[in-house]
């Protein structure tokens, strides 16, 4: 399923005549759609699937939120985009050149982001900018302490059973004592 359409991609390129005797044809566009769109679905696939697993990704695929589908498609048009600059740029189109590798930057960042990646390539620790977006289960970051804990939690319990502070950060159910 593509997330962005030829009118869409087309529409990027203000003065490109779409089905013209000097641009690339509609079908040809609707490959390099269907090519990124592929690519973004096996990010999706591979970073989500204990998001889909009971469903299956079909299914869960088409429940996608308005949201969703959003950053989707904003995804799908850039990398679109930056294969049709590449096609206007070896067709002798200079100024293609500069707009081919702005969509190619964008459409990598934005692809980066939905995979978790840095910009090496290298995987985040902390997860993806849009985890939460696609399973509401993911690790988010927050301004809020994520940990809790006691003065004297490395202490013996009979040193500390005075505090009444049993219940912060199992500070009783230590294994070594």
């Amino acid at each position: 399923m593509s997330y962005t359409t030829v009118i869409q991609v087309a529409g990027m390129f203000p003065t490109f005549t779409r089905n013209g005797p000097k641009g690339p044809s509609d079908t040809l566009i609707q490959t390099f759609v269907d090519d990124v769109a592929a690519e973004i679905d096996a990010i999706l696939q591979r970073r989500f699937q204990e998001a889909y697993s009971t469903l299956g990704f079909p299914a869960w695929q088409g429940a996608f939120s308005v949201d969703q589908i959003n950053l989707l498609e904003k995804i799908n048009r850039y990398g679109a985009c930056a294969q049709l600059a590449e096609v206007f740029e070896s067709s002798g189109i200079s100024a293609a050149a500069h707009v081919a590798k702005s969509f190619e930057d964008e459409f990598r960042e934005f692809c980066n982001k939905l995979n978790a990646r840095d910009a090496d390539g290298k995987p985040l620790a902390q997860g993806g900018d849009y985890d939460y977006l696609f399973d509401p289960f993911a690790k988010v970051e927050t301004p809020r302490a994520q940990l809790g804990g006691v003065a004297g939690g490395d202490q013996y319990p009979s040193g500390t059973s005075c505090e009444d502070s049993t219940n912060v950060f199992k500070k009783w159910d230590r294994s070594e004592f």
